[in-house]
């Protein structure tokens, strides 16, 4: 009970006060959720949206609220312009968020959005990040998506430990496809610790010249098993292997 906002978390070997590390340090306190991606705090319940299986998602995002838990499996679409801070969406109970077929299940233009446990599925495509946003995804899956499973089109990113298999396409889109630099060279531009598998039309597809923009080439991300070419060669890198500890997407 000493601790609490930033520093939740007792250690019992120190006698101080730590930022939760786990969501299960944050068990019984609002929602559940660590945010240690933005200070390390329990969210708490005044920040948080929480939508259960069969509810109905905010079309926009009321003020004062950061967190959007979903909670089981969710049918319907997000479509958020962002401005600062940042927005979170968590999965929880095999958190899933099912699009409707004909647009993004997830699209987001504007601001900086982190999204974290979460299967997206059902869209055309199931990510759509335009420019201007901040797109960070962190274990999530991306899969069974129409017309390829994530599109960063001038957007920044940070996607790790995310999977992105069995989309299908659509005018050329892929697994991953980066089609457009961000106007930003301060935003983040990273990809790691990911598997890319059983996409039609291709694993991973960037725009002529984008393989620039990435800060860091991979030598991660596993990509296999995907119709047509792996992993263009204006991506300028390619897979790891085998799927490892070090290689691929981790639990």
């Amino acid at each position: 009970t000493d601790c609490s906002g930033t520093t939740p978390v007792c250690n019992t070997t120190t006698n101080t006060c730590r930022a939760c590390t786990a969501d299960s340090e944050c068990s019984g306190f609002g929602p559940g959720v660590c945010m240690y991606h933005q200070d390390g705090r329990c969210a708490s319940d005044a920040e948080t949206i929480v939508v259960t299986t069969g509810g109905t998602l905010p079309t926009s995002v009321p003020s004062g609220k950061r967190l959007l838990v979903v909670r089981g499996s969710v049918s319907g679409t997000i479509a958020w312009t962002l401005s600062s801070p940042q927005m979170s969406i968590v999965g929880q109970s095999t958190g899933t968020l099912t699009g409707t077929g004909s647009t993004s299940t997830l699209r987001v233009s504007g601001g900086d959005l982190y999204v974290r446990a979460l299967t997206i599925t059902g869209g055309s495509p199931g990510v759509w990040a335009d420019t201007g946003a901040i797109l960070r995804l962190d274990h999530d899956s991306v899969s069974n998506n129409a017309s390829g499973g994530i599109l960063l089109d001038g957007a920044g990113f940070d996607i790790k430990n995310t999977t992105v298999s069995g989309n299908a396409a659509a005018n050329g889109d892929a697994g991953l496809r980066i089609q457009n630099a961000p106007t930003s060279s301060t935003v983040p531009k990273s990809l790691a610790l990911s598997s890319i598998s059983g996409n039609s039309n291709g694993g991973v597809s960037c725009a002529s010249g984008t393989a620039a923009l990435l800060t860091t080439l991979p030598s991660d991300v596993f990509v296999s098993g995907n119709s047509g070419v792996a992993i263009t060669t204006s991506c300028g890198f390619t897979s790891c292997t085998p799927a490892s500890a070090t290689c691929g997407a981790q639990p």
